[in-house]
Protein backbone atom coordinates (compact mmCIF):
# COMPACT_ATOMS: atom_id res chain seq x y z
CA UNK A 1 0.00 0.00 0.00
CA UNK A 2 3.32 2.16 0.35
CA UNK A 3 1.54 4.32 3.56
CA UNK A 4 4.11 6.31 4.23
CA UNK A 5 3.90 7.72 0.79
CA UNK A 6 -0.14 8.18 1.17
CA UNK A 7 0.38 9.74 4.22
CA UNK A 8 2.57 12.15 2.95
CA UNK A 9 0.55 12.97 0.15
CA UNK A 10 -1.81 13.42 2.58
CA UNK A 11 -0.98 15.75 4.78
CA UNK A 12 1.20 18.01 1.94
CA UNK A 13 -0.53 17.69 -1.08
CA UNK A 14 -4.20 19.08 -1.62
CA UNK A 15 -7.15 17.29 -2.01
CA UNK A 16 -8.54 18.91 -4.66
CA UNK A 17 -7.60 19.21 -8.22
CA UNK A 18 -6.05 22.97 -9.12
CA UNK A 19 -5.60 23.58 -5.40
CA UNK A 20 -2.74 26.25 -4.56
CA UNK A 21 0.52 24.98 -2.63
CA UNK A 22 -0.46 26.26 1.31
CA UNK A 23 1.20 30.14 1.58
CA UNK A 24 3.41 29.63 4.79
CA UNK A 25 5.19 26.62 6.17
CA UNK A 26 3.87 24.67 8.90
CA UNK A 27 4.57 25.13 12.24
CA UNK A 28 5.94 23.63 14.82
CA UNK A 29 3.65 21.18 17.29
CA UNK A 30 2.97 22.55 20.87
CA UNK A 31 4.93 20.84 23.36
CA UNK A 32 2.40 19.45 25.34
CA UNK A 33 0.82 18.11 21.83
CA UNK A 34 3.79 16.63 21.06
CA UNK A 35 4.50 15.01 24.89
CA UNK A 36 0.89 13.35 24.45
CA UNK A 37 1.80 12.34 20.58
CA UNK A 38 4.91 10.78 22.03
CA UNK A 39 3.30 8.78 24.84
CA UNK A 40 0.71 7.51 22.07
CA UNK A 41 3.08 6.45 19.93
CA UNK A 42 4.79 4.73 22.74
CA UNK A 43 1.77 2.92 23.91
CA UNK A 44 1.37 1.64 20.19
CA UNK A 45 4.68 0.14 20.09
CA UNK A 46 4.28 -1.60 23.56
CA UNK A 47 1.09 -3.36 21.86
CA UNK A 48 2.82 -4.19 18.69
CA UNK A 49 5.99 -5.85 21.13
CA UNK A 50 3.25 -7.71 22.95
CA UNK A 51 2.13 -9.14 19.45
CA UNK A 52 5.25 -9.75 18.33
CA UNK A 53 6.34 -11.93 21.76
CA UNK A 54 3.03 -13.72 21.85
CA UNK A 55 3.90 -14.45 17.95
CA UNK A 56 6.67 -16.24 19.11
CA UNK A 57 5.87 -17.99 21.67
CA UNK A 58 2.75 -19.00 19.17
CA UNK A 59 5.75 -20.75 17.35
CA UNK A 60 7.01 -23.13 19.68
CA UNK A 61 3.58 -24.84 20.94
CA UNK A 62 2.42 -28.15 19.62
CA UNK A 63 -1.08 -28.05 18.45
CA UNK A 64 -1.74 -31.35 18.95
CA UNK A 65 -0.34 -31.00 22.72
CA UNK A 66 -1.48 -27.42 23.82
CA UNK A 67 -4.67 -27.00 21.26
CA UNK A 68 -6.31 -24.95 24.04
CA UNK A 69 -3.21 -23.02 25.33
CA UNK A 70 -2.90 -22.27 21.52
CA UNK A 71 -6.48 -20.67 21.88
CA UNK A 72 -5.83 -18.60 24.80
CA UNK A 73 -2.82 -16.83 23.25
CA UNK A 74 -4.74 -16.22 19.88
CA UNK A 75 -7.39 -15.04 22.06
CA UNK A 76 -4.84 -12.68 23.62
CA UNK A 77 -3.02 -11.57 20.62
CA UNK A 78 -6.02 -10.32 19.01
CA UNK A 79 -7.35 -8.49 22.04
CA UNK A 80 -4.03 -6.20 21.79
CA UNK A 81 -3.96 -6.32 18.10
CA UNK A 82 -7.37 -4.76 18.01
CA UNK A 83 -6.51 -2.12 21.02
CA UNK A 84 -3.31 -0.88 19.30
CA UNK A 85 -5.79 -0.31 16.26
CA UNK A 86 -8.16 1.71 18.11
CA UNK A 87 -5.24 3.92 19.43
CA UNK A 88 -3.28 4.25 16.59
CA UNK A 89 -6.45 5.22 15.03
CA UNK A 90 -7.32 7.97 17.55
CA UNK A 91 -3.90 9.02 16.93
CA UNK A 92 -4.30 9.20 12.97
CA UNK A 93 -7.80 11.08 13.83
CA UNK A 94 -5.83 13.89 16.58
CA UNK A 95 -2.50 14.27 13.76
CA UNK A 96 -5.15 15.25 10.96
CA UNK A 97 -6.89 17.64 13.46
CA UNK A 98 -3.30 19.14 13.99
CA UNK A 99 -2.51 19.02 10.45
CA UNK A 100 -5.23 21.01 9.05
CA UNK A 101 -4.32 23.83 11.85
CA UNK A 102 -1.29 24.16 10.15
CA UNK A 103 0.88 22.45 12.53
CA UNK A 104 3.91 19.76 11.49
CA UNK A 105 3.31 16.58 11.93
CA UNK A 106 5.30 15.13 9.45
CA UNK A 107 7.61 12.76 11.54
CA UNK A 108 4.59 11.10 13.30
CA UNK A 109 3.20 10.22 10.08
CA UNK A 110 6.23 8.08 9.08
CA UNK A 111 5.62 5.94 12.55
CA UNK A 112 2.11 5.85 12.10
CA UNK A 113 1.68 4.75 8.59
CA UNK A 114 2.58 1.39 9.04
CA UNK A 115 0.72 0.26 12.27
CA UNK A 116 -2.43 1.50 9.88
CA UNK A 117 -1.21 -0.36 6.74
CA UNK A 118 -0.67 -4.21 8.90
CA UNK A 119 -4.04 -3.70 10.06
CA UNK A 120 -6.34 -5.21 7.10
CA UNK A 121 -4.22 -8.40 6.18
CA UNK A 122 -3.90 -9.10 9.95
CA UNK A 123 -8.15 -8.35 10.31
CA UNK A 124 -8.30 -10.58 7.36
CA UNK A 125 -6.09 -13.58 9.03
CA UNK A 126 -7.80 -13.23 11.86
CA UNK A 127 -11.65 -13.49 10.74
CA UNK A 128 -10.29 -16.54 9.21
CA UNK A 129 -8.70 -18.07 12.13
CA UNK A 130 -12.23 -18.12 13.91
CA UNK A 131 -13.87 -18.94 11.10
CA UNK A 132 -12.14 -22.01 11.16
CA UNK A 133 -12.54 -22.93 14.80
CA UNK A 134 -16.40 -22.11 14.79
CA UNK A 135 -18.66 -25.25 15.38
CA UNK A 136 -21.96 -25.94 14.09
CA UNK A 137 -24.32 -27.60 16.40
CA UNK A 138 -25.86 -30.93 14.80
CA UNK A 139 -29.18 -32.11 15.88
CA UNK A 140 -27.75 -35.29 17.41
CA UNK A 141 -26.63 -33.61 19.99
CA UNK A 142 -28.44 -33.63 23.70
CA UNK A 143 -30.23 -30.42 24.46
CA UNK A 144 -28.17 -28.97 26.98
CA UNK A 145 -24.87 -29.60 24.58
CA UNK A 146 -26.88 -28.14 21.49
CA UNK A 147 -27.38 -24.74 23.89
CA UNK A 148 -23.49 -25.01 24.65
CA UNK A 149 -22.28 -25.14 21.06
CA UNK A 150 -24.65 -22.00 20.05
CA UNK A 151 -23.28 -20.07 22.53
CA UNK A 152 -19.80 -20.87 21.57
CA UNK A 153 -20.63 -19.87 17.94
CA UNK A 154 -22.45 -17.24 19.18
CA UNK A 155 -19.04 -15.83 21.07
CA UNK A 156 -16.82 -16.38 17.75
CA UNK A 157 -19.07 -14.30 15.18
CA UNK A 158 -19.46 -11.70 17.74
CA UNK A 159 -15.52 -11.81 17.78
CA UNK A 160 -15.70 -11.59 13.93
CA UNK A 161 -18.21 -8.64 13.78
CA UNK A 162 -16.00 -6.82 16.07
CA UNK A 163 -13.37 -7.24 13.76
CA UNK A 164 -15.52 -6.39 10.38
CA UNK A 165 -16.04 -3.18 12.54
CA UNK A 166 -12.93 -2.14 13.04
CA UNK A 167 -12.33 -3.02 9.49
CA UNK A 168 -15.45 -0.93 8.42
CA UNK A 169 -14.34 1.87 10.77
CA UNK A 170 -10.56 1.59 8.64
CA UNK A 171 -12.21 2.48 5.50
CA UNK A 172 -14.41 5.08 6.69
CA UNK A 173 -11.09 6.36 8.37
CA UNK A 174 -9.27 5.85 4.78
CA UNK A 175 -11.82 7.65 3.34
CA UNK A 176 -11.76 10.62 5.01
CA UNK A 177 -7.94 10.88 5.36
CA UNK A 178 -7.85 9.96 1.31
CA UNK A 179 -6.07 6.59 2.20
CA UNK A 180 -6.50 4.24 -1.11
CA UNK A 181 -8.37 1.26 0.61
CA UNK A 182 -9.92 0.43 -2.13
CA UNK A 183 -9.15 -3.33 -1.33
CA UNK A 184 -10.75 -3.22 1.81
CA UNK A 185 -13.64 -1.80 0.20
CA UNK A 186 -13.83 -4.96 -2.29
CA UNK A 187 -13.44 -7.52 0.41
CA UNK A 188 -16.20 -6.19 2.75
CA UNK A 189 -18.41 -5.63 -0.39
CA UNK A 190 -18.13 -8.98 -0.97
CA UNK A 191 -17.42 -10.85 2.29
CA UNK A 192 -20.85 -8.79 4.19
CA UNK A 193 -23.96 -9.65 1.44
CA UNK A 194 -22.47 -13.35 1.76
CA UNK A 195 -22.05 -13.57 5.43
CA UNK A 196 -25.91 -12.04 5.41
CA UNK A 197 -27.03 -14.75 3.21
CA UNK A 198 -25.57 -17.59 5.15
CA UNK A 199 -26.96 -16.03 8.27
CA UNK A 200 -30.53 -15.79 6.74
CA UNK A 201 -30.11 -19.18 5.62
CA UNK A 202 -29.35 -20.21 9.29
CA UNK A 203 -32.03 -18.04 10.51
CA UNK A 204 -34.32 -19.70 8.39
CA UNK A 205 -32.97 -23.32 8.91
CA UNK A 206 -33.74 -22.53 12.74
CA UNK A 207 -37.34 -21.36 11.85
CA UNK A 208 -37.82 -24.75 10.58
CA UNK A 209 -36.45 -26.74 13.25
CA UNK A 210 -38.59 -24.64 15.92
CA UNK A 211 -41.74 -26.03 14.07
CA UNK A 212 -40.85 -29.75 13.81
CA UNK A 213 -39.77 -29.11 17.34
CA UNK A 214 -42.74 -27.87 18.37
CA UNK A 215 -44.63 -30.71 16.08
CA UNK A 216 -42.77 -33.09 17.99
CA UNK A 217 -43.96 -32.04 20.97
CA UNK A 218 -47.75 -31.99 20.44
CA UNK A 219 -47.85 -35.49 18.90
CA UNK A 220 -45.37 -36.57 21.82
CA UNK A 221 -46.60 -34.73 25.06
CA UNK A 222 -45.28 -37.13 27.06
CA UNK A 223 -41.03 -37.64 26.32
CA UNK A 224 -39.46 -35.73 28.61
CA UNK A 225 -36.12 -34.84 25.79
CA UNK A 226 -38.68 -32.79 23.48
CA UNK A 227 -39.87 -29.90 25.42
CA UNK A 228 -35.77 -29.33 26.31
CA UNK A 229 -35.26 -29.34 22.32
CA UNK A 230 -38.58 -27.31 21.75
CA UNK A 231 -36.59 -24.47 24.28
CA UNK A 232 -32.77 -25.10 22.43
CA UNK A 233 -34.09 -24.45 19.02
CA UNK A 234 -35.98 -21.44 20.04
CA UNK A 235 -32.90 -20.31 22.02
CA UNK A 236 -31.18 -20.75 18.35
CA UNK A 237 -33.59 -19.04 16.98
CA UNK A 238 -32.60 -15.88 18.81
CA UNK A 239 -29.06 -16.40 18.18
CA UNK A 240 -29.51 -16.66 14.74
CA UNK A 241 -31.43 -13.13 14.62
CA UNK A 242 -28.88 -11.47 16.34
CA UNK A 243 -26.08 -12.65 14.82
CA UNK A 244 -27.89 -11.47 11.30
CA UNK A 245 -28.93 -8.01 12.55
CA UNK A 246 -25.18 -7.42 13.93
CA UNK A 247 -24.31 -8.25 10.46
CA UNK A 248 -26.95 -5.86 8.77
CA UNK A 249 -25.30 -2.84 11.21
CA UNK A 250 -22.36 -3.42 9.24
CA UNK A 251 -24.02 -3.83 5.53
CA UNK A 252 -25.88 -0.34 6.67
CA UNK A 253 -22.41 1.60 7.07
CA UNK A 254 -21.22 0.10 3.93
CA UNK A 255 -24.91 1.94 2.37
CA UNK A 256 -25.74 -1.39 0.96
CA UNK A 257 -29.42 -3.04 1.00
CA UNK A 258 -31.03 -5.14 3.83
CA UNK A 259 -34.41 -4.59 3.91
CA UNK A 260 -34.83 -8.03 2.86
CA UNK A 261 -33.00 -9.43 5.94
CA UNK A 262 -34.45 -6.50 8.23
CA UNK A 263 -37.62 -8.12 7.36
CA UNK A 264 -36.94 -11.66 7.79
CA UNK A 265 -35.69 -10.53 11.68
CA UNK A 266 -38.73 -8.62 12.17
CA UNK A 267 -41.01 -11.71 10.92
CA UNK A 268 -38.37 -14.18 13.40
CA UNK A 269 -38.64 -11.94 16.61
CA UNK A 270 -41.98 -10.51 16.44
CA UNK A 271 -39.93 -7.19 17.64
CA UNK A 272 -41.00 -3.77 16.42
CA UNK A 273 -38.29 -1.31 15.63
CA UNK A 274 -37.44 1.75 13.98
CA UNK A 275 -36.82 -0.89 10.84
CA UNK A 276 -40.33 -1.54 10.16
CA UNK A 277 -41.03 2.47 9.15
CA UNK A 278 -38.13 1.46 6.36
CA UNK A 279 -40.38 1.87 3.07
CA UNK A 280 -38.41 -1.42 1.53
CA UNK A 281 -39.10 -3.10 4.53
CA UNK A 282 -42.64 -2.60 4.85
CA UNK A 283 -43.17 -3.35 0.98
CA UNK A 284 -41.15 -6.47 1.65
CA UNK A 285 -43.73 -7.69 4.91
CA UNK A 286 -46.79 -6.53 2.64
CA UNK A 287 -45.41 -8.63 -0.19
CA UNK A 288 -45.05 -11.80 2.38
CA UNK A 289 -48.23 -11.15 4.43
CA UNK A 290 -50.02 -10.73 1.15
CA UNK A 291 -48.59 -13.88 -0.80
CA UNK A 292 -49.26 -15.88 2.26
CA UNK A 293 -52.61 -14.90 2.09
CA UNK A 294 -53.35 -16.15 -1.44
CA UNK A 295 -51.44 -18.93 -0.51
CA UNK A 296 -53.88 -19.84 2.15
CA UNK A 297 -57.20 -18.78 0.58
CA UNK A 298 -55.97 -20.72 -2.34
CA UNK A 299 -55.24 -23.84 -0.51
CA UNK A 300 -57.27 -23.32 2.64
CA UNK A 301 -60.01 -21.39 1.83
CA UNK A 302 -62.97 -23.77 0.27
CA UNK A 303 -61.78 -26.29 2.73
CA UNK A 304 -62.10 -23.57 6.07
CA UNK A 305 -65.47 -22.35 4.44
CA UNK A 306 -66.95 -25.66 4.25
CA UNK A 307 -66.11 -25.87 8.36
CA UNK A 308 -67.56 -22.60 8.61
CA UNK A 309 -70.92 -23.36 6.78
CA UNK A 310 -70.88 -27.09 8.71
CA UNK A 311 -70.69 -24.62 12.29
CA UNK A 312 -73.13 -22.31 11.29
CA UNK A 313 -75.42 -25.49 10.40
CA UNK A 314 -74.49 -27.03 13.48
CA UNK A 315 -75.38 -24.18 15.68
CA UNK A 316 -78.56 -23.23 13.86
CA UNK A 317 -79.86 -26.87 14.67
CA UNK A 318 -78.43 -26.86 18.27
CA UNK A 319 -80.77 -23.33 18.51
CA UNK A 320 -83.58 -25.21 17.18
CA UNK A 321 -83.24 -28.17 19.05
CA UNK A 322 -82.71 -26.40 22.61
CA UNK A 323 -86.29 -24.49 21.55
CA UNK A 324 -87.94 -27.77 20.91
CA UNK A 325 -86.15 -29.79 24.24
CA UNK A 326 -87.46 -26.32 26.32
CA UNK A 327 -91.14 -26.78 25.13
CA UNK A 328 -91.63 -30.67 25.76
CA UNK A 329 -90.19 -30.26 29.38
CA UNK A 330 -92.02 -27.49 30.04
CA UNK A 331 -95.32 -29.52 28.84
CA UNK A 332 -94.20 -32.59 30.90
CA UNK A 333 -93.21 -30.32 33.82
CA UNK A 334 -96.98 -28.82 33.48
CA UNK A 335 -98.65 -31.92 32.98
CA UNK A 336 -96.91 -34.39 35.74
CA UNK A 337 -98.10 -35.02 38.72
CA UNK A 338 -95.37 -34.35 40.73
CA UNK A 339 -95.32 -31.56 43.29
CA UNK A 340 -92.52 -28.94 42.15
CA UNK A 341 -91.85 -25.32 42.79
CA UNK A 342 -92.03 -23.07 39.81
CA UNK A 343 -88.50 -21.93 40.30
CA UNK A 344 -87.88 -25.78 40.36
CA UNK A 345 -89.81 -26.06 36.94
CA UNK A 346 -87.74 -22.85 35.36
CA UNK A 347 -84.38 -24.26 36.22
CA UNK A 348 -84.37 -27.90 34.74
CA UNK A 349 -86.61 -26.46 31.28
CA UNK A 350 -83.18 -23.56 31.53
CA UNK A 351 -80.73 -25.98 32.23
CA UNK A 352 -82.09 -28.80 29.17
CA UNK A 353 -82.40 -26.26 26.82
CA UNK A 354 -78.75 -24.67 27.41
CA UNK A 355 -77.34 -28.22 27.70
CA UNK A 356 -78.66 -28.86 24.30
CA UNK A 357 -77.16 -25.51 23.12
CA UNK A 358 -73.74 -25.93 24.91
CA UNK A 359 -73.44 -29.20 23.21
CA UNK A 360 -73.80 -28.65 20.01
CA UNK A 361 -71.30 -25.79 20.23
CA UNK A 362 -68.82 -27.66 21.33
CA UNK A 363 -69.39 -29.89 17.90
CA UNK A 364 -69.58 -27.33 16.17
CA UNK A 365 -65.94 -25.64 17.67
CA UNK A 366 -64.81 -29.50 16.52
CA UNK A 367 -65.26 -28.87 13.23
CA UNK A 368 -63.42 -25.65 12.84
CA UNK A 369 -60.34 -28.01 14.14
CA UNK A 370 -60.48 -26.46 17.56
CA UNK A 371 -59.26 -29.12 20.59
CA UNK A 372 -61.40 -28.76 23.14
CA UNK A 373 -59.61 -30.55 25.98
CA UNK A 374 -57.62 -27.41 26.26
CA UNK A 375 -60.84 -24.66 25.74
CA UNK A 376 -62.72 -26.66 28.54
CA UNK A 377 -59.65 -26.89 30.63
CA UNK A 378 -59.66 -23.03 30.09
CA UNK A 379 -63.41 -22.43 30.61
CA UNK A 380 -62.54 -24.55 34.46
CA UNK A 381 -59.76 -21.89 34.71
CA UNK A 382 -62.28 -18.97 34.32
CA UNK A 383 -64.73 -20.75 36.85
CA UNK A 384 -62.49 -21.19 39.30
CA UNK A 385 -61.36 -17.55 39.21
CA UNK A 386 -64.77 -16.14 38.57
CA UNK A 387 -66.31 -18.20 42.07
CA UNK A 388 -63.44 -17.18 43.74
CA UNK A 389 -64.11 -13.47 43.04
CA UNK A 390 -68.11 -13.86 43.83
CA UNK A 391 -68.18 -15.38 46.95
CA UNK A 392 -71.24 -13.73 48.03
CA UNK A 393 -73.08 -14.22 44.89
CA UNK A 394 -71.69 -18.13 45.11
CA UNK A 395 -73.11 -18.28 48.72
CA UNK A 396 -76.68 -16.80 47.55
CA UNK A 397 -76.50 -19.52 44.31
CA UNK A 398 -76.22 -22.32 47.02
CA UNK A 399 -78.95 -20.83 49.58
CA UNK A 400 -81.53 -20.98 46.37
CA UNK A 401 -80.48 -24.56 45.51
CA UNK A 402 -81.20 -25.01 49.17
CA UNK A 403 -84.57 -23.40 49.65
CA UNK A 404 -84.94 -25.08 45.76
CA UNK A 405 -84.76 -29.11 47.43
CA UNK A 406 -86.40 -28.25 50.23
CA UNK A 407 -89.36 -26.03 48.71
CA UNK A 408 -90.09 -24.15 52.08
CA UNK A 409 -92.57 -22.03 49.83
CA UNK A 410 -93.09 -21.60 46.10
CA UNK A 411 -94.15 -18.76 44.08
CA UNK A 412 -97.54 -17.27 45.22
CA UNK A 413 -97.49 -18.15 49.32
CA UNK A 414 -96.81 -15.91 52.39
CA UNK A 415 -93.91 -15.60 53.59
CA UNK A 416 -92.23 -14.09 56.69
CA UNK A 417 -88.20 -14.92 56.02
CA UNK A 418 -85.01 -12.54 55.86
CA UNK A 419 -86.68 -9.35 58.05
CA UNK A 420 -89.91 -9.11 55.45
CA UNK A 421 -92.83 -10.21 55.11
CA UNK A 422 -95.11 -10.84 51.67
CA UNK A 423 -96.47 -12.87 49.02
CA UNK A 424 -93.41 -14.08 46.78
CA UNK A 425 -93.68 -12.51 43.32
CA UNK A 426 -90.49 -14.11 41.78
CA UNK A 427 -87.62 -16.64 42.75
CA UNK A 428 -84.11 -17.02 40.91
CA UNK A 429 -81.37 -19.07 42.28
CA UNK A 430 -79.67 -15.42 43.99
CA UNK A 431 -82.60 -13.96 45.32
CA UNK A 432 -86.57 -13.91 46.13
CA UNK A 433 -89.22 -11.15 45.48
CA UNK A 434 -91.24 -10.02 47.62
CA UNK A 435 -94.63 -8.23 47.34
CA UNK A 436 -95.95 -6.82 50.32
CA UNK A 437 -99.33 -6.19 51.20
CA UNK A 438 -99.22 -2.32 50.76
CA UNK A 439 -97.91 -3.35 47.00
CA UNK A 440 -94.21 -2.58 48.24
CA UNK A 441 -91.83 -4.62 46.01
CA UNK A 442 -88.69 -6.48 48.13
CA UNK A 443 -85.59 -8.32 46.36
CA UNK A 444 -84.07 -9.74 49.30
CA UNK A 445 -81.07 -12.31 49.07
CA UNK A 446 -81.14 -16.02 49.35
CA UNK A 447 -78.35 -16.31 51.80
CA UNK A 448 -80.04 -14.04 54.30
CA UNK A 449 -83.71 -16.03 53.73
CA UNK A 450 -82.32 -19.62 54.45
CA UNK A 451 -80.16 -18.40 57.52
CA UNK A 452 -83.04 -16.75 58.85
CA UNK A 453 -86.60 -18.87 60.58
CA UNK A 454 -88.95 -19.13 57.26
CA UNK A 455 -92.75 -18.90 58.06
CA UNK A 456 -95.02 -19.81 55.43
CA UNK A 457 -98.32 -18.88 56.55
CA UNK A 458 -100.10 -20.09 53.44
CA UNK A 459 -98.16 -23.36 52.88
CA UNK A 460 -101.51 -25.67 54.13
CA UNK A 461 -104.89 -25.11 52.64
CA UNK A 462 -106.72 -24.57 56.13
CA UNK A 463 -105.72 -21.62 58.75
CA UNK A 464 -107.00 -21.20 62.44
CA UNK A 465 -108.08 -17.54 63.19
CA UNK A 466 -107.23 -16.92 66.85
CA UNK A 467 -109.64 -14.32 68.19
CA UNK A 468 -109.86 -12.60 71.67
CA UNK A 469 -112.60 -10.97 73.08
CA UNK A 470 -113.41 -9.24 76.53
CA UNK A 471 -116.41 -8.82 78.40
CA UNK A 472 -116.84 -6.84 81.73
CA UNK A 473 -116.56 -8.78 85.14
CA UNK A 474 -120.37 -8.61 85.46
CA UNK A 475 -121.20 -9.80 82.50
CA UNK A 476 -123.31 -13.27 81.83
CA UNK A 477 -119.85 -15.26 80.67
CA UNK A 478 -122.55 -18.03 79.01
CA UNK A 479 -124.89 -15.49 77.18
CA UNK A 480 -120.81 -14.13 75.66
CA UNK A 481 -120.56 -17.74 75.06
CA UNK A 482 -123.52 -18.38 73.46
CA UNK A 483 -123.31 -15.29 71.19
CA UNK A 484 -119.63 -16.14 69.86
CA UNK A 485 -121.26 -19.41 69.27
CA UNK A 486 -123.65 -18.10 67.23
CA UNK A 487 -121.84 -15.68 65.05
CA UNK A 488 -119.41 -18.31 64.29
CA UNK A 489 -121.94 -20.73 63.40
CA UNK A 490 -123.48 -18.00 60.90
CA UNK A 491 -120.62 -17.24 59.23
CA UNK A 492 -120.02 -19.10 56.00
CA UNK A 493 -116.19 -19.34 55.85
CA UNK A 494 -116.12 -21.06 58.97
CA UNK A 495 -115.24 -24.95 58.63
CA UNK A 496 -117.36 -27.22 60.63
CA UNK A 497 -114.87 -29.84 61.09
CA UNK A 498 -112.86 -29.02 62.81
CA UNK A 499 -115.35 -27.12 65.20
CA UNK A 500 -114.42 -23.38 66.41
CA UNK A 501 -113.28 -23.67 69.91
CA UNK A 502 -114.71 -21.30 72.36
CA UNK A 503 -113.17 -20.85 75.76
CA UNK A 504 -112.61 -18.11 78.64
CA UNK A 505 -108.92 -17.44 77.80
CA UNK A 506 -107.92 -15.61 81.50
CA UNK A 507 -109.42 -13.50 83.77
CA UNK A 508 -107.62 -9.58 83.17
CA UNK A 509 -106.98 -6.49 85.41
CA UNK A 510 -110.47 -5.37 83.84
CA UNK A 511 -111.81 -8.04 82.25
CA UNK A 512 -112.73 -11.60 81.52
CA UNK A 513 -110.89 -13.01 78.34
CA UNK A 514 -112.88 -15.26 76.05
CA UNK A 515 -111.17 -16.96 72.83
CA UNK A 516 -112.83 -17.86 69.50
CA UNK A 517 -111.05 -19.68 67.21
CA UNK A 518 -112.46 -20.81 64.33
CA UNK A 519 -110.95 -22.43 61.34
CA UNK A 520 -111.08 -21.51 57.70
CA UNK A 521 -109.47 -21.69 54.30
CA UNK A 522 -106.15 -20.11 53.80
CA UNK A 523 -107.45 -18.23 51.25
CA UNK A 524 -110.43 -16.76 53.84
CA UNK A 525 -108.39 -15.97 56.41
CA UNK A 526 -108.31 -12.07 56.79
CA UNK A 527 -111.87 -11.40 55.66
CA UNK A 528 -112.59 -14.12 58.59
CA UNK A 529 -110.70 -12.08 60.56
CA UNK A 530 -111.75 -8.69 60.06
CA UNK A 531 -115.72 -9.58 60.11
CA UNK A 532 -115.83 -11.83 62.99
CA UNK A 533 -114.31 -9.14 64.84
CA UNK A 534 -116.80 -6.42 63.48
CA UNK A 535 -119.68 -9.00 63.83
CA UNK A 536 -118.97 -9.73 67.67
CA UNK A 537 -118.59 -6.03 68.52
CA UNK A 538 -122.08 -5.61 67.01
CA UNK A 539 -123.97 -8.67 68.83
CA UNK A 540 -122.19 -7.50 72.26
CA UNK A 541 -124.02 -4.03 71.54
CA UNK A 542 -127.34 -5.60 71.41
CA UNK A 543 -127.20 -7.97 73.76
CA UNK A 544 -125.71 -5.63 76.37
CA UNK A 545 -121.99 -7.42 77.05
CA UNK A 546 -119.95 -4.89 77.87
CA UNK A 547 -116.57 -4.84 76.33
CA UNK A 548 -114.67 -2.62 79.04
CA UNK A 549 -111.54 -0.41 79.57
CA UNK A 550 -108.74 -0.52 81.42
CA UNK A 551 -109.76 0.87 84.90
CA UNK A 552 -108.15 1.44 88.36
CA UNK A 553 -110.16 1.79 91.60
CA UNK A 554 -108.51 3.81 94.13
CA UNK A 555 -110.11 3.87 98.25
CA UNK A 556 -109.91 7.41 100.13
CA UNK A 557 -108.62 7.39 103.80
CA UNK A 558 -109.96 9.99 106.08
CA UNK A 559 -106.75 11.34 108.40
CA UNK A 560 -106.62 9.00 111.74
CA UNK A 561 -109.45 6.98 110.64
Amino acid sequence: MRPVILFTMLLFIGTAAGQEPAPEAPQPLPPEVAADFEAQLATIEQQRAAIDDLETRLEGFDEAFAAVLIDVFESRMDTVWAAMFDNSLKLARDVAAQRDAGYDVAGIVATLASDLAEFPSRAIAAMDRIGEKAVFATEDKAPAELVLLDQQLLAAVQRSDAILQSLVTYTQIAESMQIDASEQVEFLLERLPDSAANRSAYLQLSIDRVGVARNAVSTLPKDPDLPQRLLAAEARVVIASETLQDIVRLMNAMDLDTSTYRAQILRATGELTTDVLDVGVVRGLLADWSASVYDAARTQGPKFALRVLIFVLIVFVSIRLGRLAKRLATRALTSSRVRMSHLLKRMIVSTISNIVLFLGLLIGLSQLGISLGPLLAGLGIVGFIIGFALQDSLSNFASGLMILLYRPFDVGDFVEAGGVSGRVDAMSLVNTTFKTLDNQVLVVPNNKIWQDVIVNLTAQRTRRVDLMFSIAYGDDIDKAKQILADVAREYPAILDDPPPNIRVHELGESSVNLILRPWVKTDDYWNTYWDLTELVKKRFDEEGITIPFPQRTVHMRAPGS
